[in-house]
């Protein structure tokens, strides 16, 4: 009895705990983040919607946001701008241009000073930044099209731009040009901050105060290579899809494998689903599946942690549709060690209820042979 006490204790911890966990992880539910910018290619005017998932969002916000000169190329993004990059490609005339279509965007982005580094995505959704916040962007972009592009940081300015090389010098710069030379590369200046957006600064062009100052060129050696997730965009509106998640069951051992799946609802269907665990507030990607034609999908997790998660998956969208978030599925994992200590538990009350009832059974017998005894 001693044995069987001892180890109950620890079972009912854990069955506490896991129930405890409920109330550490409230999943909440959110529509996606859309901004619209326009562009202008000198003959026509465009309107670039974009679209962000919750769970992208989320992403970032779980991410170190402590800015030192080290990590400065930590905070472009150029895979998760894939999409916006592309689309801003395709009505660009040249390079120049497109690098002046790309400082349009982030023209358009209210000034405001920032205390914590964000990362695009997060100035997107915000729609207000810094020097830094802008330059992250318009790097990202850049670096997404495969332009050398480069960090200018002005110390004493506290101040940050970005730098682009270009086969021949900037032929719509309206002063004289200004370039940075490193490493035998050319980086011709581009100014990010300004709210004028259809006039602001081309690349090419610097502003006065920053004429004859001392500039440290951070190279982008560190940049964010992956993301879960990347943000769609479309000239005009993106079509709301939505997707599915289907958990077989709330309940699996550690250890043991859980097949999910589910489907997109959408056309077109290219692309991939990213898998993402929530625990304690926090939310981890664990692999992408591809989608087949039908927009279907299949995940195997693994949970090697006893606990409650929770599973969620979310598709990136396309040029036609936004992305989507499915819907938050509560999953409980038992540690082994309760299965086996419960088995046990089970085997033990099993043999305790027959020497019960062997006991009981053979107590008349034993009575019906004491009345037998002669006295």
């Amino acid at each position: 009895m001693i044995l069987m006490r001892t180890r109950a204790v620890p079972v009912l911890a854990i069955v506490i705990g896991l129930v405890a966990t409920l109330f550490l992880f409230t999943p909440s539910f959110a529509q996606n983040f859309e901004q619209t910018y326009f562009l202008y290619d000198g003959q026509t005017t465009f309107q670039l919607t974009l679209s962000i998932t919750p769970t992208l969002h989320e992403h970032y916000l779980q991410k170190n946001h402590q800015l030192t000169q080290g990590n400065f190329g930590s905070f472009v993004t150029p895979y998760s701008l894939e999409q916006v990059a592309s689309d801003i490609r395709s009505i660009s005339r040249s390079e120049e241009n497109f690098i002046n279509l790309v400082l349009m965007v982030v023209h358009q982005i209210p000034y405001e000073v920032i205390e914590e580094a964000k990362y695009p995505v997060e100035t997107i959704v915000q729609n207000k930044g810094d020097c830094d916040c802008f330059s992250f962007i318009a790097a990202s972009l850049l670096k997404s099209e495969n332009f050398n592009v480069v960090l200018l940081f002005y110390e004493e300015e506290s101040h940050m731009n970005i730098g682009v090389n270009l086969p021949q010098p900037p032929r719509n710069a309206r002063t004289t040009i200004s370039y940075v030379d490193y490493m035998g590369t050319r980086y011709y200046m581009a100014e990010c901050t300004g709210d004028d957006w259809q006039n602001g600064w081309r690349v090419g062009e610097c502003p006065s105060e920053l004429e004859d100052t001392q500039v440290t060129v951070v190279t982008l050696d560190n940049y964010e290579q992956i993301a879960p997730g990347q943000v769609s965009s479309s000239f005009g509106s993106l079509q709301e899809s939505a997707i599915s998640l289907i958990v077989p069951t709330n309940f699996v051992t550690e250890g043991t494998t859980l097949v999910v799946n589910g489907q997109v609802s959408a056309s077109n269907f290219v692309g991939t689903v990213t898998l993402y665990v929530g625990v304690r507030n926090s939310w981890f990607s664990i692999g992408t599946a591809d989608l087949d034609p039908d927009g279907r999908y299949t995940f195997s997790w693994v949970p090697t942690t006893g606990g409650q998660y929770f599973l969620k998956t979310s598709w990136s969208g396309n040029d036609e549709y936004a992305g989507a978030d499915s819907q938050y599925i509560s999953v409980f994992v038992i540690p082994e060690m309760v299965i086996f200590v419960a088995g046990a538990l089970f085997v033990v009350a099993i043999i305790s209820i027959m020497i019960i009832l062997i006991h009981k059974t053979n107590q008349p017998q034993e009575i019906q042979a004491l009345e037998a005894t002669p006295e």
